[in-house]
């Protein structure tokens, strides 16, 4: 696969792109086994812990002790000469393969513009531009079209975005930002779809937001009352963000075979050891795991635990998909007062319920939470800190907590969030949002992330075009990661787009065994990297 050297990022074309990563992270979740069916585990070992004095033979038994050694991989930047550029190329003056039209209104740039394209694939309007210097730059098309299609904007033959307009009276200026260029001649172009677009102009201008992104030195916990643990590592995040990223991993089950595979591959370990708690629903058809137990083990060995909670309805039919469960949250929602309900004792919604205050369906919710809840009770006894990530991809609107509309959803993150701190005291919590969509943005949370699944023949790079939407939808206050991915980051456009997220999760099955062992061991032996290792002494 040849590296790309283009990115794209543009607010007009936002939805159209997340579009397309929501779409790509449900049909890896469709296509893939929600949690591996796997053996019970004896009653009697559910929820055995780890005592702290055995973590010397917890750490013989589960590392490898010969894995292979690989030399740190420096960052390869490219010399940037940053200056002021605005190149225009009227559409009169491109190779166009339409037809040259004039308007009297005064409604085109200079009075002129190309349209008549035949639709055909080879049909384009090309112009050559002169970079100056090699930096970031925004690409600008002035278009027009009478029927909405999805038309495409190139540069140097790669596509790198498509646009399709509502107004179809008024040329519109459609942005595709923060691409890096070198200095050198390039060419954009726009590749019809159904022939009735017109264009007036193109434009590349230096861009200036990637350069501006800031990170702070410090960010605060939402809970107040954030216990020791869950401070210590929220430091060590704040102190690495922006110079560093941390590696992830999701584990398929209670064991660290994904994790092990790596290691054997790079020599290194994750940083962090990603795990799920659905089959800690209630409701949920998924076979019991010692979930717990396995993030015990781990941080015995100095790594950091994430958790996600892919929550099966909590009554009716299970399942995590509103297409497949008739469980509806508008429906559950009381007049109560959030604050109560999230307060309330067996007792009280015991009581409720024969008042008719709350639903079963209601009910059903806070016994979810609390089940939950008590089984990260252990961690928070143990001052086990979590990176807690509840109610994913809400935005996208297939799970049944995000169907039901962006009101409902906070909602439910209020309860969740409430009940969770103040009811069960789990201070050891820090709370990752993934709702991905501005619309779905809650008040209370630590920090801000993607879930991001590409096509195959698309490359990780730095994915600057989402890190933007979040320093802009979080209002430069949050850390910044991808909680899920289908491949690794390189780390050098990372760098050089000045997109350092905090951390990121690869996703199981194909998306590790089929990543190529290269792209993996230079991302593990990176010098920008952070791996167990690093996090074992960086925690002490």
């Amino acid at each position: 696969m040849t590296k790309k050297n283009i990115f794209f990022l543009t607010a007009t074309l936002l939805i159209l792109v997340f579009a397309g990563s929501f779409t790509a992270a449900m049909v890896r979740k469709q296509n893939s086994p929600e949690i591996p069916e796997l053996e019970s585990i004896p009653e009697s070992t559910e929820t055995e812990s780890v005592p702290e004095t055995s973590a010397p033979e917890i750490e013989t038994e589960t590392l490898l002790q010969d894995a292979p050694e690989f030399p740190a991989v420096p960052l390869n930047l490219p010399e940037m000469n940053r200056q002021e550029a605005v190149l225009t190329v009227e559409a009169e003056y491109a190779d166009y393969s339409g037809a040259l039209h004039s308007e009297e209104a005064g409604e085109c740039s200079n009075g002129e513009y190309v349209t008549g394209f035949s639709g055909q694939e080879d049909d384009k309007i090309q112009a050559a531009f002169m970079i100056p210097a090699a930096q970031h730059y925004d690409i600008t098309v002035s278009v027009r079209t009478k029927v909405p299609g999805s038309d495409k904007i190139l540069l140097n033959g790669e596509e790198i975005g498509t646009f399709s307009l509502n107004d179809t009276e008024h040329f519109t200026r459609v942005t595709v930002s923060g691409i890096y260029l070198p200095a050198g001649q390039a060419e954009v172009s726009v590749q019809p779809d159904a022939g009735t677009v017109a264009v007036d102009y193109f434009e590349i201008s230096n861009n200036t937001e990637l350069e501006k992104i800031r990170y702070k030195n410090h960010y605060e916990l939402s809970d107040k009352q954030a216990s020791e643990s869950a401070l210590k590592l929220m430091d060590y995040l704040s102190r690495n963000y922006g110079k560093n990223m941390l590696t992830g991993q999701y584990a398929s089950g209670t064991d660290n075979k994904e994790l092990d595979d790596i290691c054997q591959t790079t020599g290194k370990y994750p940083a962090i050891r990603f795990g799920e708690m659905q089959s800690y629903s209630n409701n949920t058809m998924l076979k019991k795991q010692d979930i717990i137990g396995a993030c015990e083990k781990w941080s015995a060995l100095g790594g950091i635990v994430g958790l996600c909670w892919n929550w099966d309805a909590p009554s009716g039919i299970s399942s995590i998909w509103a297409d497949e469960t008739d469980f509806s949250l508008s429906d559950t929602i009381p007049e109560m007062n959030l604050s109560e309900l999230a307060l309330m004792s067996e007792q009280e919604i015991a009581s409720a319920l024969e008042n008719n205050q709350i639903s079963e369906e209601c009910a059903a919710i806070l016994r979810d939470i609390d089940s939950v809840s008590e089984a990260l009770k252990s961690l928070s006894d143990k001052e086990i800190p979590v990176l807690w990530r509840p109610l994913p991809e809400a935005g996208g609107g297939w799970y049944w907590w995000g169907a039901d509309g962006a009101q409902s959803y906070r909602w439910l993150w209020d309860l969740l969030y409430q009940r969770m701190t103040e009811y069960h005291q789990l201070h050891n919590l820090i709370w990752i949002w993934n709702g991905q969509s501005e619309d779905y943005l809650v008040d209370k949370y630590d920090i801000a992330a993607m879930d991001i699944y590409l096509d195959e023949n698309q490359e990780f790079q730095s994915r600057y075009e989402e890190f933007v939407t979040l320093y802009r939808m979080t209002k430069h206050k949050k850390i910044l990661a991808v909680s899920e991915c289908g491949t690794v980051p390189d780390m050098n456009f990372i760098f050089r787009d000045n997109t350092v997220w905090s951390f990121m999760g690869l996703w199981y099955e194909d998306y590790l065994s089929e990543l190529d062992s290269e792209t993996l061991i230079n991302f593990y032996n990176s010098e920008k990297v952070l791996t167990l290792d690093n996090v074992r002494e960086g925690l002490k």
